[in-house]
């Protein structure tokens, strides 16, 4: 997990790399810092000066302690479940009925597939993103707990760890086994590579430290039943109502599911998910897959969530399938070499061989999603640098991975960087996307969408540096 012990370097092969990762991370750093780090603002007010770095932990102790009031705020769906997004101006689930963007309706449109039935746009939204977000707040508070000893912090956690077995419970009436999306706060057939390993790791993991003997036993069954069905199903997964088998073209992110069925192997002791997980993940390392799957990537959340799962498989019999803790130093560089001047991330794609980021040119554009139900329906999407959907998210991300390649020696300075994101991240910037006043007409909707997984990320980050006692 991200706040563990740096493991011993697995990978003697490559002395050289991490050396040079450390020099020039240290260098992309100074550059990253470049710009002027705003204070804290209300919704009402304008950013002022810089604050002196007492006075910028008090702010993140600030915003800490009101960003987790917003997500608690949000966990009104049954059984308490946390609801994946939310009108910003009134904190209230999107409601049937309501006149939705054209948008939204055509996204769903144009990926769901036939083989789960087709929620609503207000289902869709209301649980498309509660195990993620469930994930990152549960991550958040184990730490929280783990530096103030706070009751509150465990009691969060906990109810956190028994809204995912409410969720293993719903899902069990499709399939046993199934970890799927709540949509509509309900049982659904539909999974994702990003909410498998998140939040699977991180219950597996309050089960082990926190679980009472009972809890422990529950986390048992159900990751057992989680494991036996990715098995049973050859690893044949429904992603928007389109069935998909994860191995048939290799990808990294594929080990997001495979992570979930290890998680299997440490709580149940079962060797034939530890064995079934290592094949492929050697597949994928054997096939050059790491650290990146191809000669241009875009730099998104994935650069976290892979040094995330690497720094668990360097804990791992697979601890010597890549040089999982050097990566996490390529991906740091390449992230830096997104960020703007405020330390936002813009969206573009990278080459990998020259690290070289290029800024995507702003307009529409027109995509073929993946065929859904047979059928395959244009998308007409808006692109911009920095009016985006994910760019608070893949901020986030990229400021917890910081400090993962801080805490392993890879780049000494690089909680300054998440220090600056953090800041910059007032209450106004949790939106679903980016008006950066070229936003247009039709996309203004969404920058009224409130994510309770940008919360959850920012709270992760925080108490990492809290621990590492940088602010």
């Amino acid at each position: 997990m991200p706040h563990a012990s740096p493991p011993p370097d697995s990978s003697p092969s490559h002395p050289s790399r991490r050396e040079f990762l450390r020099r020039s991370a240290l260098s992309a750093a100074s550059v990253a810092l470049a710009g002027t780090v705003g204070a804290a603002e209300r919704p009402s007010e304008k950013t002022s000066a810089p604050r002196a770095a007492a006075g910028d932990s008090a702010v993140l102790a600030e915003r800490a302690d009101d960003y987790l009031r917003q997500i608690l705020e949000q966990a009104r769906g049954p059984g308490g479940l946390l609801i994946s997004h939310c009108q910003f101006d009134t904190r209230l689930p999107i409601q049937e009925g309501e006149e939705l963007p054209p948008f939204l309706h055509q996204v769903l449109d144009s990926v769901w597939g036939p083989s789960a039935p087709k929620p609503t746009v207000a289902e869709w939204y209301y649980g498309e993103n509660t195990l993620w977000a469930t994930g990152w707040l549960l991550l958040s508070q184990m730490i929280r707990h783990r530096v103030t000893g706070e009751p509150e912090a465990l009691a969060i956690a906990r109810k956190c760890f028994r809204d995912l077995n409410h969720l293993f419970d719903l899902s069990r009436t499709i399939e046993p086994g199934l970890l799927g999306k709540p949509h509509g706060g309900r049982a659904g057939a539909t999974t994702s590579f990003d909410q498998s390993a998140n939040p699977v790791l991180i219950y597996a993991q309050f089960a082990r430290t926190h679980g009472t003997p009972a809890e422990q036993e529950q986390a048992r069954r159900n990751l057992l039943d989680h494991g036996n069905y990715f098995l049973r199903r050859d690893w044949t997964v429904n992603h928007h109502g389109n069935l998909t088998r994860i191995i048939d073209k290799p990808h990294p992110s594929a080990m997001k599911y495979f992570a979930a069925v290890h998680a299997a192997y440490d709580l149940t002791g079962e060797t034939r998910f530890r064995d079934e997980v290592a094949k492929h993940v050697r597949t994928l390392a054997a096939a050059g897959k790491f650290p990146w799957p191809g000669p241009r990537y875009e730099l998104n959340g994935n650069l976290f969530y892979y040094s995330w799962l690497g720094e668990y498989w360097s804990r791992t019999s697979l601890a010597d399938a890549a040089d999982w803790i050097g990566n996490i130093g390529i991906y740091w560089q390449a992230a830096q070499r997104g960020l703007d001047a405020e330390g936002l991330l813009l969206d573009g794609m990278y080459d990998t061989q020259a690290g070289v980021f290029t800024p995507v040119q702003e307009g529409w554009f027109e995509t073929n999603p993946p065929s859904a139900g047979g059928k395959t329906t244009k998308l007409r999407w808006w692109r911009s640098p920095t009016g985006y959907q994910g760019r608070t998210f893949y901020t986030l991300s990229i400021a917890t991975l910081g400090l993962l390649a801080q805490q392993h020696g890879l780049d000494p300075q690089a909680h300054q960087v998440t220090r600056k994101i953090l800041l910059r991240m007032d209450r106004q910037s949790l939106r679903q996307c980016w008006d950066d006043g070229k936003l247009p007409p039709e996309m203004k909707p969404y920058a009224n969408l409130f994510g309770v997984e940008f919360p959850g990320l920012w709270l992760v980050a925080y108490w990492m540096g809290r621990e590492r006692k940088f602010w």
